[in-house]
């Protein structure tokens, strides 16, 4: 799958799993995610140009888990998989908690690129507060020794006349990691780095098991290395498309 011509693929399962976002009332116990992404952005960080993504997610009870993987078209490009895996409760009236656990792959890597790493995470999310939906990510990866903190505000309308939702967030980050490049001989390098961005979705079902995800994005990276960071771009204010087709059993 790295001909431009390839059919792409990808992976919007976190936009249907949050039971507090408008659109979303259960997680359905099989779901699989198909679509394509101009850019793939992770965390302020352009890790690959217009990609194939590919996903599999599985949900019992609050438990739910499954597999990813980012495809790019171009050529020496980096190609990633993840196997992931979350549990949630509402621990109080109007407060879900989440702990999840992810473990990263990476092929195709330049030199002194990291071949694997392995995180944890804890998230919080409030009750919709006039119509906006606060949540708190902590996450830690061990490899990297990096910590990542995160606040999303989430906010649905309702699009009676075509039968959807637009869904619309801001989020805000900032990344600090003491040893980006684990595979690489020399020094541990040490970046911290802050990132903002904007996203609007629009799921539209177009079946009794299939949704149809447009998506728009934004962001921008602050004080990013461009040598002692997490591989990747260095660049800043990125903004790209998704379309993709989620299909759950």
């Amino acid at each position: 799958m790295r001909s431009r011509q390839t059919f792409s693929v990808f992976f919007l399962a976190a936009l249907l799993a949050d039971p507090f976002l408008a659109g979303a009332e259960e997680m359905p116990l099989v779901r699989a995610d198909a679509g394509y992404a101009s850019q793939y952005v992770f965390r302020g960080v352009e890790r690959a140009g217009a990609s194939a993504q590919v996903a599999l997610e599985l949900a019992r009870d609050d438990f739910h888990g499954g597999l990813w993987s980012n495809l790019p078209f171009g050529n020496g490009e980096v190609r990633e998989t993840n196997l992931n895996a979350a549990y949630g409760w509402q621990a109080l009236e109007g407060l879900k908690l989440e702990v999840s656990a992810r473990q990263y792959w990476f092929s195709n890597i330049p030199a002194g690129g990291t071949r694997y790493s392995f995180e944890a995470g804890f998230t919080a999310t409030l009750a919709p507060i006039s119509g906006i939906t606060p949540s708190l990510d902590c996450t830690h990866d061990f490899r990297l020794r990096a910590d990542t903190l995160q606040t999303v505000f989430a906010h649905s309308f309702a699009l009676t006349g075509i039968g959807a939702y637009l869904d619309l967030s801001c989020f805000a980050g900032w990344v600090t990691g003491d040893d980006w490049r684990p595979d690489a001989p020399g020094p541990r390098r040490h970046d911290s780095y802050a990132y903002w961005g904007m996203e609007a979705y629009l799921p539209k079902r177009i079946g009794p098991h299939s949704t149809l995800i447009t998506g728009l994005h934004y962001t921008d990276a602050i004080g990013l290395s461009p040598t002692n960071g997490p591989v990747g771009l260095a660049s800043v204010r990125n903004f790209w498309v998704t379309l993709g087709v989620s299909l759950d059993f």
